[in-house]
């Protein structure tokens, strides 16, 4: 598919189902690499991060593990794993809920929300610079674009 604008200027019926589905992969790809490669340089990969984050948004009480799970849309034997590693990296912390021994809750470990501040101002101006600002994405068709997305995967 060419990469100019050729198909960004049509109107969406002109546009197929596997032409639309083919941009979506490809962009998720190029989005997810720009990220994935900024991570690297914090020993952790994309989906790492979105757990990181989705667990510092819970605040200092934590998340349970089945919460994070929906929250992530995925398994908990995945969200199980990959905690673990972030807790043997001392990003995270879980313990078990002191009502229910059933419950695991999960916080960031309180040395380790600096750098997820850090990382997230970094990684938003990373995306700012590399996506965005070469790409000439304005504002408002970032804010269209993220409305669009949260719409879809709240859709079901």
């Amino acid at each position: 598919m060419p990469k100019s604008t050729q198909f960004s200027e049509k109107d969406i019926s002109q546009i197929t189902t596997y032409q639309s589905g083919i941009v979506q992969a490809s962009a998720h790809r190029v989005v997810n690499r720009v990220v994935s490669d900024f991570l690297l340089r914090y020993d952790m990969t994309a989906m790492q991060w979105f757990t990181i984050g989705a667990v510092h948004d819970a605040g200092k009480n934590g998340i349970r593990l089945s919460d994070l799970t929906r929250r992530l849309d995925t398994t908990l034997p995945y969200v199980t794993n990959v905690i673990n590693l972030l807790e043997s990296k001392s990003m995270v912390n879980k313990v078990t809920h002191s009502g229910d021994s059933r419950i695991k809750l999960v916080s960031i470990v309180p040395e380790f929300v600096s750098t997820v501040q850090e990382i997230e101002i970094e990684l938003r101006e990373h995306l700012r610079a590399v996506l965005y600002r070469d790409n000439q994405i304005s504002r408002d068709e970032l804010q269209n674009y993220i409305s669009v997305l949260y719409k879809i995967a709240h859709s079901q």
